[in-house]
C-alpha cells in the first residue's frame, strides 16, 4: 500500500514539473516574440483628425 501511495506521488510530482516546464517555455517564447517585433517600425497607419474653420466658432 506505501509503495502505491509513493508512487501516485510521485507520478503526480512529475506531472507538475511537466506542466511548469511547459509554462516557463510558452513566456519564454512570448518573450522572445516580442523581442523580435521591436525591431520592426510601428506598422499602424497614422490618423489624422481635421476639422473646419467655421464648426470651431459655433
Amino acid at each position: 500500500m506505501k509503495i502505491l501511495i509513493l508512487l501516485f506521488g510521485l507520478t503526480a510530482a512529475l506531472g507538475a514539473a511537466g506542466t511548469k516546464t511547459v509554462d516557463d517555455l510558452k513566456e519564454i517564447q512570448q518573450r522572445n516574440e516580442l523581442k523580435a517585433l521591436k525591431k520592426y517600425p510601428n506598422l499602424l497607419p497614422e490618423v489624422v483628425i481635421t476639422i473646419s474653420r467655421d464648426s470651431l466658432i459655433d
